[in-house]
């Protein structure tokens, strides 16, 4: 990961107060230790439980058109950055006092670069002892930072610079949360609408199992990969029934809950945390069902391997032992 731009603000209120901002004039030196580790630290929190958006374009709030005009000139520059944290503040601060249970905190924005791609991050820290951050000089600091206590990162976004200026579907994401307050007013203050597309979660959630290293048994041995088809698509279809959550599942194969989201993040998947389940998709991991030159071949998946499988000579050939279709397939030779 690569930080290229950091300023943090504060909005500092408490339950049923008005809110009151502490906004810094400077950005933040990226090049010291403690900055790079708070924000690995937020970031990786953030990755384990991600929802995938838009902008809502039917209701345009002050940060998706503050946003707008920032990377409209393909600039970016230190003045444009921090000038944009500081315009979209105060309707933060508005939105806040309107629910008088919202709590305040530092709010961190970042440009950065992973995995190849360029983010624009904003963090919402709730560190009510003052442990992490100082307001010294008109500007809000990092303290030395060891590790950050990622329960008080309490709402977060990220908008794929990229994939925004492209307008490619799901460029904003956003920390996947069950925060009434967060829901009430983050998600609308960053104009973000969440977009669920159960066919393409499901379809990518098909690509990460049929890739994803294999979890052991109680022995310690791999499970076969086919197995592993075989049993997340029980899981989806009997235990979850209608909605399948990526750490829940992890959890249940892997017995580590950030395996799946942590994978996804690390080959650049775009799957939503939790999301309900496409049936017709889903069902393709007990069985295959491929098409070509004009043959149509299906087979449930713990054929594969065994019944069926690929000439090891020769990829492009494919075995299947089955006495009782040679059979047929003799008969209607006759």
């Amino acid at each position: 990961m690569v930080i290229k731009k950091l300023v943090i603000h504060n909005v500092d209120k408490e339950l049923k107060q008005s809110a009151k901002l502490y906004i810094s004039d400077e950005l933040i030196d990226v090049s010291e230790e403690k900055t790079k580790n708070l924000i690995n630290d937020l970031y990786s929190f953030f990755t384990r439980s991600i929802k995938y958006g838009i902008f809502d374009h039917n209701e345009t709030s002050t940060f998706s058109t503050e946003f707008a005009e920032l990377v409209k000139n393909n600039s970016l520059s230190n003045p444009d950055f921090l000038a944009f944290s500081k315009a979209v503040l105060n309707d933060l601060k508005v939105r806040m006092d309107s629910i008088s249970q919202s709590k305040g905190g530092y709010i961190v924005f970042v440009e950065l670069s992973n995995m190849n791609d360029d983010y624009i991050v904003v963090f919402v820290v709730r560190d009510k002892t003052g442990r992490n951050f100082k307001f010294k000089n008109h500007r809000i600091e990092i303290e030395e930072v060891i590790h950050v206590d990622t329960s008080k990162l309490a709402m977060a976004c990220r908008i794929n610079l990229s994939a925004y200026k492209s307008q490619k579907e799901r460029y904003l994401s956003f920390l996947s949360t069950t925060q009434e307050d967060a829901s009430q007013y983050f998600i609308k203050w960053v104009g973000a609408i969440a977009q669920s597309k159960s066919t393409e979660d499901t379809r990518n959630l098909r690509a990460i199992i049929n890739r994803i290293g294999l979890p052991k048994d109680e022995n310690g041995q791999e499970i076969p990969r086919e197995k592993l088809r075989k049993c997340v698509y029980e899981l989806c279809t009997k235990t979850y029934t209608n909605t399948v959550n990526l750490r829940t599942l992890a959890e249940e194969l892997w017995h580590d809950a950030d395996y799946l989201t942590r994978y996804a993040e690390e080959n650049n998947i775009k799957i939503n945390d939790q999301f309900n389940i496409d049936r017709d998709e889903i069902k393709k991991l007990n069985g295959y069902s491929v098409t070509g030159d004009s043959i149509k071949l299906a087979f449930p998946s713990e054929y594969m391997g065994k019944k069926v499988r690929f000439d090891k000579n020769n990829d492009d050939v494919i075995i299947i032992e089955s006495k009782k279709l040679a059979e047929r397939l003799k008969d209607e030779l006759l």
